[in-house]
C-alpha cells in the first residue's frame, strides 16, 4: 500500500450550492493537522472548485507533512471553462512540488459529473 489517506472538501461548487460554505486558513491547518497526527494519514486528497482554497489547504497539507493529492471538481463547468481551472491547479501544484511536498495531480476523475444531465 502506497500510504494511508483521507479526502479534505475545500467546497465544491454543485447545482448552485456549495459543499463547504465557510473556509479559514486557521481551521484548515488545524483539521489538517489532525489529518496527519491524530488520524495517521500520510496523504490527503484536496478537492474542490476554489483553486485559491485548494491551494491554500494544498501548502497546510505539505507542511505537516502529507502527501498531496490536488483534486480539482470541475462540476458544473462547460468544457472550455474546464481546461483553464486544470491549469490553474496543475501550476498550483508545480509550485507546492517545488518547494519540496510530494503532490499528486488528479484531473478527470469527477469529469463525468459535468457531463452528466441534470435529474
Amino acid at each position: 500500500m502506497r500510504g494511508k489517506g483521507i479526502n479534505y472538501d475545500t467546497g465544491a461548487q454543485l447545482a448552485g450550492g456549495c459543499t463547504r460554505r465557510t473556509f479559514d486558513s486557521v481551521t484548515v491547518r488545524r483539521e489538517l493537522e489532525v489529518i496527519a497526527d491524530e488520524l495517521h494519514c500520510t496523504a490527503v486528497r484536496i478537492s474542490g472548485s476554489d483553486p485559491d482554497r485548494m491551494a491554500i489547504a494544498a501548502e497546510h497539507a505539505a507542511a505537516v507533512g502529507l502527501e498531496v493529492w490536488l483534486s480539482p471538481f470541475p462540476c458544473d463547468l462547460t468544457t472550455e471553462q474546464m481546461l483553464p481551472l486544470f491549469a490553474e491547479c496543475a501550476e498550483r501544484a508545480e509550485k507546492i512540488r517545488q518547494s519540496g511536498a510530494e503532490v499528486v495531480l488528479i484531473v478527470g476523475g469527477e469529469l463525468l459529473l459535468a457531463w452528466l444531465p441534470a435529474r
